[in-house]
């Protein structure tokens, strides 16, 4: 039996862990949600199956859905369940459940399972999905590899030209935030460029990762994000909503804490006197005492 085919969704999407990006994009999870709903699944499937259980319904040809398998095995994984040891035979089964999967969700969960691991045994089967014909999964290859150590052997010349000529703006922005977290200098001048678009999402990614480098040019578009007032009404398309302003301006002053930079703190003192959202001047707060001392 052949896996059935990814219904539509939604086009959101978005980066996993990373702190840095925490607004810019949908997460995953919401995305799932969405398709339990479609399909009238009742429950998440909170069982007490093991991960070797799951692993098994995996390899199964008739289990219709896998990609329930899969995201229930991500999660086993994000909660470090998995014994070091059984590392790499987890891997070598996942890797060749991705390259037989019809279905781009259970490749898709399988890339957020294997990025989960943060183990160099997982990098080739996460460069695999940047180039496979699934954009949704393309998308999680390029979260799994933004959240890898700085350490690991990662090839980015590939995925900055990508940056470069994708249309997608959601895995533009993934690519913005990843080179970013690693501090990937060759991203540097294409992301003080992108702080021109006319896109606020990709101009806002651009300022986020330039926090990284410290970088002057950023300021403006750092200050304009601070100072966002959320509309009052339901947001048009491409707008950003009052959570998605609030998350972005708290990933900011994470950022800020994050790389010691203090030339925002005079925009902090003001943010904190001005705003109207508890949570964001407690934490503009937090973040101006650490930067000052």
């Amino acid at each position: 039996m052949t896996e059935p085919q990814q219904p539509p969704v939604g086009e959101t999407k978005k980066l996993l862990e990373n702190p840095i990006v925490g607004s810019l994009v949908v997460p995953i999870a919401i995305v799932l949600v969405g398709a339990l709903i479609i399909f009238g699944v009742t429950k998440m499937l909170s069982t007490d199956r093991s991960y070797k259980d799951l692993v098994r319904e995996l390899h199964s040809k008739t289990f219709g859905n896998r990609w329930i398998a899969a995201y229930e095995l991500s999660k086993q994984i994000s909660a470090k369940k998995i014994p070091n040891e059984e590392v790499p035979w987890l891997i070598s089964n996942l890797s060749e459940i991705y390259d037989q999967a019809v279905d781009p969700r259970t490749r898709d969960f399988i890339v957020v399972a294997l990025g989960s691991l943060k183990t160099e045994l997982a990098l080739p089967i996460i460069q695999k999905a940047l180039n496979d014909k699934d954009p949704k999964v393309q998308f999680s290859g390029v979260v799994a590899i933004g959240n890898m150590p700085s350490t690991f052997p990662i090839e980015w010349t590939p995925l900055l030209q990508k940056m470069r000529e994708t249309k997608d703006e959601g895995l533009r922005q993934a690519i913005i935030l990843g080179a970013a977290s690693h501090r990937v200098k060759d991203a540097q001048a294409d992301m003080v460029g992108y702080l021109d678009s006319t896109n606020p999402s990709i101009r806002y990614a651009a300022a986020l990762g330039l926090i990284n480098f410290k970088d002057e040019k950023a300021l403006p578009v750092l200050e304009e994000i601070l100072f966002l007032v959320p509309p009052t009404t339901k947001p048009e398309p491409g707008q950003f909503g009052a959570n998605e302003t609030v998350g972005l301006q708290l990933n900011i002053l994470a950022a800020l804490q994050k790389n010691e930079w203090k030339l925002l703190n005079g925009a902090l003192g003001k943010l904190i006197a001005t705003s109207g959202n508890k949570l964001l001047v407690v934490k503009a707060q937090e973040a101006l005492n650490l930067l000052k001392n």
